[in-house]
Formats: structure tokens, sequence, C-alpha cells
């Protein structure tokens, strides 16, 4: 150990602080005057650094949910055993783009 008792430690550490703030307050105005130069060299704006509050900028648009695709052939509709021949193009019915894979594979008739 180092001998000092923790009165001592907690005191040195209280004037560590005070010297750390005094040499941040020395060194603040020059950063400020470097980060507004760059600012001002990139013409950058708040939202650009997002200090606007607002959510940064997003050139992509998100991504759509998958869709499952529903090939040519019959379907049997499970609420009324109706039987539909679907085609590649064209509207599907409700019920059939609304199941999922594992529904579509049990409702298609071979």
């Amino acid at each position: 150990m180092s001998g000092q008792s923790y009165d001592e430690l907690m005191a040195k550490i209280a004037e560590l602080q005070q010297e750390a703030e005094a040499v941040r307050r020395m060194e603040l105005d020059a950063v400020i005057a470097d980060v507004r130069a760059k600012i001002k060299k990139y013409n950058l704006s708040a939202t650009d650094l997002g200090l606007s509050g607002a959510p940064a900028r997003r050139n992509a648009r998100p991504a759509a949910p998958a869709r499952i695709k529903i090939a040519p052939g019959s379907y049997r509709n499970p609420a009324t055993g109706e039987i539909k021949e679907v085609g590649a193009a064209g509207r599907k019915p409700g019920w059939l783009a609304a199941m999922n894979a594992d529904e579509l594979a049990a409702a298609r008739v071979s």
C-alpha cells in the first residue's frame, strides 16, 4: 500500500480534479475554434452532426417484408373447399395471399 490514509488520498483526488478542470478550461477555447473552423470548411449543419434532435438522414428506404411467391397452379381454399386456378399474372385471392409457405404447400392441389 502507499502508506497514505483515505482522507489524504481523497484530498489528493480533489486537488487533481481541480487541476484537470483548470487545464480543460485553458484548452477549451482552442478546441472550440478548431471545431468551428472544420464545421465552416466542410459546410456542416447541426443535423449532419446529429445535434438537431432529429434522426440522422437516411438515403435508403427501409426494406419491405419479404413476400412469398405464389406459383401458378390450383389451390384449395381451406375455409370453403373451393379449388381456384391461379395464373402467374394478376392479383391473387386474399385468402391465398395471406398464407405462409407451409399453408401454401398444404393448399396446393397436385
